[in-house]
């Protein structure tokens, strides 16, 4: 009897659902409803059903590859290879960047994908950290001027995904002669805290920023994913935030040229948000 046929479509949110039964985690609803405001993206349907699913966000010059996921009983039949390729005609010109893990490392190599670095991540209880005092709390006036210091870390404007952690989390700033000199997140998401971005001039006071938000969810279970240049991973261990696993950034294209800035990315927005 011949298999059923496969179908594309983009993605949406009439299946979110069946895409929650598909990635078989703990993902609560309104998580997955806000990803998908920030992203376009493909399912692949057989009888009704998806199979298989990936999103990306489309950032200026820029395309980060989110999710990519094949139900169980359809992989190792090129579904994720196919899928992949209507997201990078999507993306053109874009240089694409994604976090794979193990798994998903052999295809995103044949698709053209190279390494950049790896990603750490750290999970653990917060412990109380002392508050510096050089850090305070946002305001809604404070918006535009993280979203410049963020433009000027990544050298791209992710103003969307920006908005959507600041209507869900809270953010605390540094300042400098009034001027927003460094950021970063704390929101919620699969159930625990999540610390990220966070972009400051120097880890030093990536660490202040970091103890700001701390300071805020002491003895909640939280994550955060470094860059390996942060410098933050012996104190972050030192405080029970202890490295458990390693990703793989890649990038598929010609690079944006990097420029001198004063700004840089120390942890991002939870590897599902995609590399910076």
């Amino acid at each position: 009897m011949p298999e059923p046929e496969i179908k594309f479509a983009e993605i949406g949110t009439e299946y979110l659902d069946d895409a929650l039964r598909l990635v078989g985690l703990n993902y609560p609803k309104d998580d997955w409803a806000m990803l998908l405001g920030l992203r376009l993206g493909y399912v692949a349907i057989m009888d009704g059903h998806v199979i298989g699913a990936m999103c990306m966000e489309l950032f200026d010059e820029v395309a980060t590859i989110a999710l990519l996921i094949v139900d169980e009983k359809m992989r190792r039949r090129g579904l994720g290879a196919r899928l992949m390729k209507l997201a990078l005609e999507e993306a053109g010109a874009r240089e694409c960047r994604v976090i794979a893990n193990d798994v998903g490392l052999p295809l995103y190599r044949k698709l053209g994908f190279k390494v950049i670095e790896p990603i750490y991540t750290h999970r653990g209880v917060v412990a109380p950290v002392q508050v510096p005092d050089d850090v305070e709390w946002a305001t809604d006036d404070d918006f535009d001027q993280i979203s410049e210091v963020d433009r000027r870390a990544t050298g791209f404007d992710r103003r969307p995904l920006i908005s959507a952690l600041w209507s869900t989390g809270r953010f605390a700033v540094m300042r400098h002669s009034g001027k927003v000199m460094g950021y970063a997140a704390l929101f919620q998401y699969r159930r625990k805290q999540v610390a990220g971005p966070v972009v400051a001039r120097s880890s030093v006071e990536a660490r202040c920023l970091l103890s700001m938000l701390f300071s805020n969810c002491a003895g909640a279970a939280l994550s955060i994913d470094l860059r390996p240049e942060s410098e933050l991973a012996d104190w972050l261990n030192s405080i029970g935030i202890a490295e458990t696993f390693s990703s793989t950034a890649m990038r598929r294209g010609e690079p944006r040229v990097d420029v001198a800035r004063s700004f840089h990315t120390y942890a991002l927005p939870t590897l599902r948000f995609g590399f910076p």
